[in-house]
């Protein structure tokens, strides 16, 4: 057979139209997928360029036709997902940063006031498991939850997390860095951004802490959660953080794109229902828990220190012990536990206010690893479980959404007090902010 220009045209445009679906990630969406575009194509070739038969050439017509109309609904869909899977405002509003796609961000200049509700009745499906809220949510120029007026301020404090210093459920005033800085008069900026692993969270201060104004000796609060920060993303790239090359950008922004499949994205959630618990509160009213927090309760020091991610986590700290000196800041970390852990009595059927306050697996490490480094320490474990039965008992109220993994501004206001006694007491009165 004399292959021609012809042919090999015919070639090229058939292997693209099975390849499209990989190229723009709707596929591979199940296991071995990822050798069904070869398949395909030399099938194609086979029909088109080696037999006569119709009925083959039908049949290549065809699959060939369902991998471009698979992708071309793929690419429409795109800018309806954020509403189609993403219901909550916020959700889509946070997104990878171009500079460093390995880092994200919340939109600039955001200001938000409606209604929101939590992430665990997202992934349940059911509307009734909503408990409903009003959301004050405002960023700054830069990307963080800070109302725009901090900027070109003097910071005494630097919180530093995921979610739980984010906390895009909760209103701006009720916010852990709010409670700071109105009742204890310090000048707090927020870094913290959902998603974020304890290893992005340190590269996030690398790389914004030059822009900030800081005293002397400015404490950075570091929020450690113990419900993911080992199983989150940890990166080897983000242990020398740098912002990427115009060319590794474009790397990194076609690997958004290939990640941003609709497919993919919807083939992902297909299962989030199942990760819900559902009890039923001293009220009367449903809670919510994520099952993989309630299984990582059970996990020891040992375990912890046997992770796959453990030796990521142990040198994160390292390098930001190495950093705060080099940078003359001080750095305290707080252990933050899952709802999972402080209402564990409603999870295991247990009689009310039985939660153990002995530190989780993980934060006896954290514990051992702030020792090393010189970090003060502080578990926000046994003060949490004491004031979810203060609290109830008092006012009826809970430190956590019911419907989700987060806690609310009740949560975040103990939280501040006890943070404030136990890590931040020693800041000089000097350096307090006029009221």
């Amino acid at each position: 057979m004399t292959i021609t220009p012809r042919r090999l045209g015919l070639w090229f445009a058939l292997a693209a139209l099975a390849f499209a679906p990989t190229i723009t990630g709707a596929m591979p969406i199940f296991h071995g997928a990822r050798y069904l575009p070869y398949a395909v194509l030399v099938f194609s070739i086979f029909s088109f360029s080696f037999t006569k038969s119709k009925r083959v050439k039908q049949l290549a017509t065809v699959i060939l036709s369902t991998f471009l109309a698979v992708t071309v609904c793929d690419l429409l869909a795109r800018p309806l997902m954020p509403y189609i899977i993403e219901s909550r405002p916020i959700e889509r509003r946070v997104h990878a940063w171009p500079p460093q796609p390995h880092l994200v961000r919340y939109d600039p200049g955001i200001s938000f006031d409606g209604v929101t509700y939590g992430d665990l009745a997202e992934m349940s499906r059911r509307k009734d498991l909503r408990e409903e809220r009003h959301l004050r949510f405002v960023t700054d120029r830069f990307g963080f939850r800070n109302e725009p007026s901090s900027e070109g301020r003097t910071f005494d404090l630097i919180l530093l997390g995921d979610s739980f210093g984010a906390t895009g459920g909760t209103s701006q005033e009720q916010l852990l860095a709010s409670f700071l800085a109105g009742n204890y008069r310090l000048d707090v900026y927020n870094l913290s951004v959902s998603g974020h692993s304890p290893q992005q969270e340190y590269a996030t201060l690398f790389l914004e802490n030059d822009r900030l104004k800081k005293r002397e000796g400015t404490t950075v609060l570091w929020l450690l959660f113990a419900g993911n920060d080992l199983d989150d993303l940890y990166y080897k790239d983000l242990e020398n953080p740098a912002l990427l090359s115009w060319l590794q950008q474009i790397a990194a922004a076609y690997e958004r794109f290939h990640d941003g499949s609709t497919v993919r994205r919807l083939s992902g959630r297909s299962h989030l229902s199942d990760l819900v618990i559902t009890k039923t509160f001293l009220n009367g009213r449903p809670i919510l828990f994520l099952k993989p927090y309630a299984d990582r309760i059970a996990r020891n020091a040992d375990d912890v220190r046997r992770h796959p991610n453990f030796d990521h986590f142990k040198t994160t700290f390292t390098l930001m012990n190495q950093f705060a000196k080099q940078k003359n800041l001080r750095v305290v970390v707080a252990v933050v536990p899952s709802k999972e852990e402080v209402y564990s009595w409603v999870l295991n059927g247990a009689p009310a206010w039985t939660a153990s306050k002995e530190p989780s697996g993980f934060a006896v490490v954290a514990h051992e690893l702030c020792d090393a480094n010189g970090f003060k320490f502080f578990d926000l474990k046994p003060t949490l479980i004491e004031a979810s039965e203060k609290k109830f008992k008092e006012t009826g109220e809970l430190l956590w959404w019911r419907d989700d993994t987060h806690w609310n501004g009740v949560g975040q206001r103990v939280a501040a007090d006890a943070i404030y006694q136990n890590l931040l007491r020693d800041i000089p009165p000097s350096r307090y902010s006029l009221p």
